[in-house]
């Protein structure tokens, strides 16, 4: 052990977005960090193309772990595995790659599994036992494992909700037109395109707004065409910091996504004093977005957002109410610094929460079988 020091390692895509967005809020404010020798591993697959997440964690080490699926999974798990450890303490991952290299070579941490949407649960099912311990940040995700597998989940399954940064006091905002905010990766599955059709129907009701797109992605370059000559900035900050100077001139956040499991994106936009209204997706959406702060519209129901917005359009007593409702609510339960020495409280009982016995790692097919090396399996793998 580091410094007599069991070792935390975190395990998580390095792509930006709502997943290292969770981990970056709960390790850079934990006041509990320093009970451990601290690691954060950025994975990066070689075909992802999406933006890479670049801030800096107040971890003592921090790498970005390169590797392609086309490599042998044993050789590729083996180098995984070396940078996880061998000393005790406490695995806190999302992908089934990390959980495999673990359980595969006997790493003697215990394994926490974070599900962030329902891609996770199903993953953390058919994973089984790999995990000793599986956190959800929504009621709905943790109650799901836990009835898929009660026995196996019987006191391991926690729900913990997480935080954000908070302001000191209520920002002050516009009090012309409505200032319309996007945050988010520029995808498809976000809703971003779904944006000019409300901006239309505003139009057609004569309601004059502005809008702010917040992100990176794909769709930047058809968006802006999308999006010529119309009242519309777009950003793309590098730190969360920045973001938060943008939210707070904001006053209603609009999120159509289609897939989603508690969005770090609301909890950011709540303690700001922004309104959210979002689709009515299950899962943390509907332990957060209740009717005293924000909306939530019926999948693809571009109208309800434009009559929403119409609403606090025109009452303007009700959106300085519902704005002061998200920013109680945050400073109530979101904060970051309180709900992220929650989740370090539960990685501190690595030792108790450990399982004694787990199944056998997965059997390898035939090219990740260790008697091929590593280059002729991605060799082979590269002519298909």
């Amino acid at each position: 052990m580091q410094n007599n020091k069991p070792e935390i390692i975190f395990a998580f895509p390095a792509i930006m977005g709502g997943v290292a967005s969770f981990n970056f809020n709960i390790i850079n404010n934990s006041s509990l960090l320093k009970n451990f020798y601290s690691k954060v591993i950025l994975m990066h697959e070689a075909s992802d193309k999406r933006p890479l997440f670049t801030e800096q964690f107040n971890t003592d080490e921090q790498i970005v772990f390169e590797y392609s699926d086309k490599e042998n999974q044993y050789y590729l798990q083996k180098r995984l595995n070396t940078l996880l450890g061998n000393n005790v303490g406490a695995i806190v991952t999302d992908n089934g790659l990390t959980m495999e290299a673990a359980n595969r070579f006997n790493n003697p941490k215990s394994i926490y599994s974070l599900l962030h949407d329902y891609y996770y649960v199903n993953q953390q099912i058919k994973l089984g036992d790999l995990a000793d311990v599986a956190i959800a940040h929504s009621s709905f995700f943790s109650d799901a494992v836990f009835a898929a597998a009660p026995k196996l989940f019987a006191n391991r399954v926690f729900y913990i909700p997480y935080g954000v940064k908070q302001f000191a006091d209520f920002p002050q905002k516009n009090e012309g037109a409505l200032n319309l905010v996007f945050l988010g990766r520029l995808e498809e599955e976000k809703g971003v395109l779904k944006l000019f059709e409300i901006e239309k129907g505003l139009q057609q009701l004569g309601i004059l707004v502005n809008w702010t797109i917040i992100g990176k992605g794909i769709l930047k370059q058809q968006l802006i065409k999308q999006w010529e000559g119309k009242p519309i900035s777009f950003y793309e900050p590098d730190t969360t910091e920045e973001v938060f100077e943008l939210l707070k001139k904001q006053d209603v956040f609009i999120f159509p996504t289609l897939f989603e499991g508690t969005p770090v994106s609301i909890l950011e936009s709540l303690s700001a004093g922004v309104v959210p209204m979002t689709h009515d997706l299950p899962g943390g959406i509907r332990d957060i977005v209740t009717n005293e702060i924000g909306y939530r519209c019926k999948i693809g129901a571009v109208s309800e957002f434009v009559q929403k917005i119409k609403a606090l359009h025109h009452d303007r007593t009700l959106l300085k109410t519902m704005q002061q409702n998200c920013f109680a609510l945050a400073h109530g339960s979101y904060d970051v610094k309180v709900n992220a020495d929650k989740y370090f409280d539960l990685f501190l009982r690595y030792g108790e929460m450990q399982r004694e016995q787990k199944i056998a790692a997965r059997k390898l097919v035939k090219l990740d079988l260790p008697i091929f090396s590593n280059t002729i399996t991605t060799f082979i793998r590269s002519l298909k």
